[in-house]
């Protein structure tokens, strides 16, 4: 019978000959607890990182992503819950052993003691080399694969402690690429790195995870670079998993906003449909007297949200509407507190969401319309706009463009178009001559 040890060893035999042969390997988590001083930091948190996927922790500070990272590296004990790599718990391996699995990058740099940065990145070679046989060719084939990963072999010979931040960062990568380990923990890996480099470091990264069937669990602060690069996103808040899963699943605004505590509005990157974040401070929403006057802006799908934040400059309490749930509008308008009118997404506008504008539009002095397209969808703010002159307000319009190249309604919006005009519509082909007209009229409205 096998002893112990030998037994541990086929083990590892075993799984490393699995990721060698780029069969899935699992990085489980299970109800983990850690922190410092016996005090938890992470709190009954549960994971799965497989090898082929690249997961982004997010979240803000102070909310856990280095205390997680540290634990998954056996940087920290744990208080609570396991680890396992496949179906071994990692505080049963020995260092060496350990060091074949998982590669870690931690946020701050090591102290240099001179080293080159060639001997930098063959210390990950460390959990391979026997004895006092020193450095085998395979060592040298694998440091020299990753300082060329990594964009570092220009100054292998220069000595570590002489490089920016960013070449550091960039050398502490390359020597967990040469561990070869089936897993990745890196700890901010762009901090210190310029836009290009953030960008060239996070595409290798995914590149290098699904070509070497690596796992990768990668701690960011930008959420636009987790929204791009992760195939999945753990959101973390005071130490727990607040969601978990594909970046449009788990970067909505609402649930930004629950986590970070701040306005954000989110939206679809335009060449590859994942989300894009802005975040918004208390600084965009400038204080408006009870007593300002009050316009409503119709717009929709994003032609109505740049007028909101100069009008809420200049003093105006903005309302707004029709606006579909999840349209731009929509969520700038929340994210900055302006009431208004809304209907399901990608709906066409009901009679009774129409009437929750009109409702809106009763009790401003003015109306802007955006520069947006008709078709028989949204052909009901149009109708709002006729309603609205009706009744005596005062309406501009937005017009870039040439109104019959926005009707997609077989002509009734033209048709509406023109019963406005001899209402009274005021037409402007440049916000800025809006905001005069508008600055006029109020003074005048005053004065009156």
């Amino acid at each position: 019978m096998p002893s112990a040890a030998e037994a541990s060893a086929c083990r590892v035999l075993v799984l490393l000959q699995q990721h060698a042969n780029n069969q899935t390997m699992t990085f489980r988590v299970d109800n983990l607890s850690a922190g410092y001083q016996k005090s938890p930091i992470i709190k009954n948190l549960s994971f799965t990182l497989n090898t082929g996927e690249l997961a982004v922790v997010a979240g803000p500070n102070g909310s856990g992503k280095t205390t997680l990272l540290r634990a998954c590296a056996r940087a920290l004990p744990l208080l609570g819950g396991s680890i396992h790599i496949e179906d071994r718990a990692i505080e049963t391996m020995k260092p060496r052993e350990f060091a074949r699995y998982v590669a870690y990058v931690p946020q701050e740099s090591p102290p240099a003691m001179g080293f080159t940065v060639f001997e930098m990145v063959m210390m990950g070679r460390y959990p391979y080399q026997q004895g006092v046989f020193g450095e085998s060719a395979s060592d040298l084939e694998a440091v020299e694969q990753a300082m060329e990963r990594a964009g570092i072999t220009p100054f292998a010979n220069r000595p570590f402690d002489q490089l920016s931040g960013g070449e550091k960062q960039r050398v502490l990568i390359a020597r967990a690429l040469a561990q070869n380990a089936p897993f990745l923990l890196l700890d901010e890996p762009t901090a210190h790195l310029d836009l290009r480099h953030q960008a060239s470091l996070l595409s290798q990264l995914k590149q290098w995870v699904k070509e070497q069937g690596m796992g990768a669990l990668c701690a960011l602060h930008d959420l636009n670079l987790a929204a791009e690069y992760a195939d999945k996103t753990l959101l973390m808040k005071e130490g727990r998993l607040m969601a978990m899963g594909a970046p449009q699943e788990t970067l909505t605004a609402e649930r930004l906003e629950e986590v970070y505590q701040t306005p954000v509005v989110v939206k679809t990157h335009p060449l590859n449909g994942r989300p894009l974040v802005f975040a918004l401070t208390s600084e965009w929403q400038p204080t408006i007297e009870a007593d300002a006057p009050r316009l409503h802006i119709i717009g929709g799908g994003g032609a109505g949200a740049p007028l909101f934040y100069p009008l809420l400059e200049r003093g105006w309490q903005v309302t707004t509407g029709v606006n579909n749930l999840m349209d731009t509008d929509e969520e700038v308008a929340r994210s900055l507190g302006l009431e208004q009118a809304t209907e399901s997404p990608f709906s066409p506008i009901s009679p009774s969401a129409a009437e929750r504008a009109y409702r809106l539009i009763d009790q401003a002095e003015f109306v802007v319309i955006a520069d947006i397209p008709f078709g028989f969808g949204n052909l009901e703010n149009l109708k709002l706009v006729l309603r609205a002159l009706e009744r005596g307000k005062q309406v501009a319009a937005l017009s870039i463009g040439n109104i019959e190249a926005r009707d997609f309604t077989n002509g009734e919006a033209l048709s509406l178009w023109s019963e406005c005009l001899d209402l009274g519509l005021q037409v402007f082909t440049d916000f800025s001559d809006v905001l005069e007209w508008l600055q006029l009229n109020r003074t005048t409205h005053l004065t009156f």
